[in-house]
């Protein structure tokens, strides 16, 4: 676009640490570099400071032309929605089917087309196709395709050309990073498909980085497209997964782990947690090991795993942890074991508090599940 210029965005976060919090209140939380226009910068800005109200502040520095070798601030942003402490979760699970889905992420990508191309074409698509973009779904109208520029093949490491997606009834393109492989692997069905619970999980691994929304709000969505998720083991076999959900934790170091879902039952996202000073177990950011406290891992663990037993109505699920042991042999996969008594005692103690919690909230919500799920029919074995 004509108007874009070069920013640099900084987010700030609040220093909880006493030792120097009385000589800095504020501390860099994540930097930016983005070439786009002032008004995208602002829309990008206000979406991220309501999907996460933690962050305090962002300064906003830009370049007075491209060539300029310095960036010089501009203004300051304070988060109108800032809250010291995650916001709980305090609703219903039946109210999600009123909500509207808050993409404004998204919305920040989605543009008419470009009057800068010198060339393109719009290929339409009849298929009914459903992409992912992000944490949520959309359908996939058409394509753009345009003589890329060369800001284009620097961003998307394209060709001559670039191909973007046509999503919805009012015919957006999508221009943001989901893109930079390509369309087809964002590709998730056709209407009247019907796809396993492991096909979302590139969608619910973004979400549970980005934190757009509850898990379950996810599985409402794409139902919402036309396309049947099952909890059945194959597309072929009436048996469903069973009840019992298992995690493997890996430990990294002394106070680090992951965790997965074991591949043979109910997926939920992989995440990263740490043993914090005050012994409980908190999400962190494993992208760059920093120590970002977000939510208890018991809660968020039980939030995922409730929101499946939601969707699937499986008030029954509950979680079994394992460890995850490295057996040095070749390519054979990693067995699992009991948890080690020399890990943590709240790492030894999290599958109990996991599953009373999941206790307590199927007794709080004893017949709160998911009456609008489409029927998962079993397709005949041709063979």
């Amino acid at each position: 676009m004509a108007d874009k210029k070069a920013f640099l965005l900084t987010y700030y976060i609040k220093n909880k640490d006493d030792r120097t919090n009385s000589v800095f209140d504020i501390i860099p939380y994540r930097t930016l570099a983005l070439s786009m226009s002032e008004e995208r910068v602002v829309k990008l800005i206000e979406s991220e400071m309501k999907r996460y109200p933690f962050l305090k502040c962002c300064s906003v520095m830009d370049k007075t032309w491209l060539g300029d070798k310095e960036y010089h601030l501009r203004f300051t942003a304070t988060n109108p929605l800032y809250s010291d402490v995650p916001i709980p979760r305090d609703y219903k699970l039946t109210e999600l089917e009123a909500e509207n889905k808050d993409d404004s992420y998204n919305q920040v990508y989605m543009t008419p087309y470009d009057i800068a191309h010198q060339g393109f074409e719009v290929k339409l698509d009849h298929e009914e196709k459903v992409i992912r973009l992000g944490s949520y779904f959309y359908a996939l109208k058409g394509v753009l395709i345009c003589e890329s520029t060369e800001a284009e093949r620097d961003m998307y490491y394209c060709h001559r050309y670039m191909t973007y997606p046509i999503v919805d009834n009012d015919w957006r393109v999508f221009e943001g990073r989901e893109i930079v492989d390509g369309i087809e692997p964002l590709i998730i069905g056709k209407k009247g498909d019907t796809v396993p619970l492991i096909a979302l999980k590139a969608a619910m691994d973004y979400n549970a980085r980005h934190h757009d929304c509850e898990l379950e709000a996810q599985l409402l969505d794409l139902e919402r497209q036309g396309i049947t998720i099952s909890n059945r083991k194959g597309r072929h076999s009436t048996e469903e997964l069973p009840d019992t959900l298992v995690i493997g934790i890996e430990r990294r170091d002394k106070y680090h782990f992951m965790m997965k879902s074991h591949p043979d039952g109910y997926y939920i996202p992989e995440r990263a947690f740490r043993v914090g000073d005050d012994d409980e177990l908190y999400e962190y950011d494993r992208s760059d090991n920093m120590e970002k406290t977000w939510r208890l891992m018991s809660t968020v663990i039980a939030d995922d795993v409730w929101g499946i037993s939601w969707f699937f109505n499986k008030p029954k699920i509950r979680v079994l942890l394992t460890a995850i042991e490295e057996n040095y042999v070749g390519f054979a996969p990693d067995k699992l074991g009991p948890i080690p008594n020399d890990w943590y005692y709240t790492v030894q103690t999290l599958e109990g508090e996991i599953n009373s919690k999941l206790d307590k909230m199927h007794q709080e919500y004893p017949d709160d599940y998911n009456r609008r799920k489409r029927p998962d029919v079993v397709e005949e074995n041709e063979n």
